[in-house]
């Protein structure tokens, strides 16, 4: 049995596993970790797209790594990115009304339900556009 401090100063004994850990899995925990890694995927995505743009100047080279990109696995991946951004925005817009709306707080994990309902309904179409050649067979005959 481990020791805890509770309120008043007062020790109290707590399991070893409950005093060492942080998280337990609760929405707003997962919300979290979600708006950090889609928030790095879209950073990730930003400094490739400088590097792209900055091909402009060599048209060559240019439509070589926009030939690269039109293939299977880098469309996929651009569907993870699209998944990325709208969760990262969506939360982010979830993150600010429970900032400025005291009385959302609890009603955090239906916000967090409502971001990922909403990143499934303008995603599943947004992947179907971008997969949409591959879909139709176009590309891979």
């Amino acid at each position: 049995m481990g020791r805890a401090l509770v309120s008043g100063g007062a020790e109290a004994f707590v399991s070893p596993s409950k005093a060492n850990t942080v998280y337990r899995g609760k929405s707003g925990q997962w919300a979290f970790i979600g708006h950090r890694v889609s928030g790095f995927l879209v950073f990730f995505f930003l400094l490739l797209h400088i590097i792209d743009v900055s091909l402009a100047n060599n048209p060559r080279l240019y439509n070589e790594v926009h030939a690269v990109y039109g293939n299977v696995l880098l469309r996929a991946f651009e569907v993870g990115l699209l998944f990325a951004l709208l969760f990262h925005a969506l939360n982010g817009l979830r993150v600010v009304i429970i900032d400025f709306f005291p009385g959302a707080v609890p009603r955090e994990r239906a916000l967090l339900f409502g971001v990922v309902v909403l990143t499934l309904a303008a995603g599943i179409p947004g992947a179907l556009i971008i997969l949409w050649p591959f879909i139709d067979g176009k590309m891979l005959s």
